[in-house]
């Protein structure tokens, strides 16, 4: 193991560590949540897809993550975790990782709370994204060759100048905070019987998967990788995190080569399956939305949909599949055009 691996498996463990010290393993810490991010946030609409059902011979409503402010549902994380706070963490800079989104979510809470943030994305990182961020007034840092790598540098200016860390997905505000999606999900479908989620390091669907389980033990939960990034699906497979190399992938948001041993355990106890689909079917997804449905969707947030296109979501209920985020290069958008 080459010494770059090695740090990136200490970050790891680091993650799990400081999740598992303070999971929000009950319903009432989502309820929390919601409470502190609803002034801030879109409750963003739950709409039946008519085409999309005839067309699968499904039920299928779209949670529209895409319409929060920053373009996806990384602001329900961020704000919660710097609501949180206290006023001795908010004099001090916070500091994040990002492939882009949670990062927009972090610098949003940052401005809205008046606190200095650092975000450390890779070189690689999505131009939209990048955009979007240089409008904030942080410090926005271009360091590492994919997430993984961007982290490590996170962590270590963490270390050194002793600021907050937020992380994008192994930090149990943040999970809370995700959470709040499937409560919106259930107050508009109570009888929603599957609810589809997108993965990338499992923060997002452990969020979503322990709200909907505590209020329907019955409800079904999917989740949906990417086959370039499958860091989760391969976890599960063999029952410890593998450490899982990334191909090249329309769904930036979700690669990463880590995920954590307490997502990993989370995802087990929460998740009913785990799928992976191709990048032709992400793209096709994409177009799909855009053409039937007339809303922006990026890659990221086109797995579940992709994977009905793969015909692998069989719900003879009501389903609701999480489109999570817009931010698509312009570039990609012509080439879907």
């Amino acid at each position: 193991m080459d010494q770059f691996s090695k740090k990136l498996r200490c970050t790891c463990e680091r993650r799990s560590k400081n999740l598992k010290d303070s999971l929000p393993n009950t319903l009432s810490n989502i309820f929390k949540a919601s409470a502190k991010i609803t002034a801030h946030i879109r409750s963003t609409p739950l709409e039946f897809s008519t085409q999309l059902s005839k067309r699968f011979e499904l039920s299928i409503h779209l949670k529209l993550e895409n319409w929060q402010p920053t373009g996806s549902f990384k602001i329900r994380g961020a704000l919660n975790k710097l609501l949180s706070l206290s006023s001795e963490e908010k004099q001090k800079s916070v500091i994040t990782a990002s492939a882009g989104n949670h990062g927009l979510g972090v610098a949003y809470a940052a401005q809205l709370l008046g606190v200095r943030a650092k975000i450390v994305v890779p070189v690689n990182a999505s131009p939209a994204k990048i955009q979007a961020l240089q409008h904030f007034e942080i410090e926005l840092i271009q360091q590492g060759n994919d997430y993984d790598e961007a982290e490590v540098v996170a962590w270590e200016i963490q270390k050194r100048e002793g600021l907050t860390f937020v992380h994008a997905f192994s930090d149990p505000q943040v999970i809370a905070g995700q959470g709040t999606i499937a409560l919106e999900i259930l107050e508009a479908l109570p009888d929603a019987q599957t609810i589809v989620v997108p993965i990338g390091g499992g923060g997002l669907i452990s969020g979503i998967a322990m709200a909907a389980k505590s209020i329907n033990p019955n409800i079904k939960i999917i989740g949906v990788q990417s086959e370039a990034s499958p860091a989760m699906y391969h976890s599960l497979q063999a029952g410890k995190v593998l450490e899982t190399p990334i191909a090249e992938t329309v769904a930036d948001g979700l690669a990463g080569r880590f995920v954590t041993e307490t997502t990993l355990r989370l995802v087990e106890e929460f998740v009913d399956d785990v799928l992976l689909v191709s990048e032709k079917s992400i793209t096709a997804a994409m177009k799909l939305i855009l053409e039937k449905e007339h809303l922006l969707i990026e890659g990221s947030s086109a797995v579940g949909v992709a994977a009905l296109l793969e015909n692998k979501i069989k719900s003879p209920g009501k389903t609701a599949v999480v489109l999570t985020g817009r931010n698509i290069d312009v570039p990609l958008l012509k080439s879907l055009l």
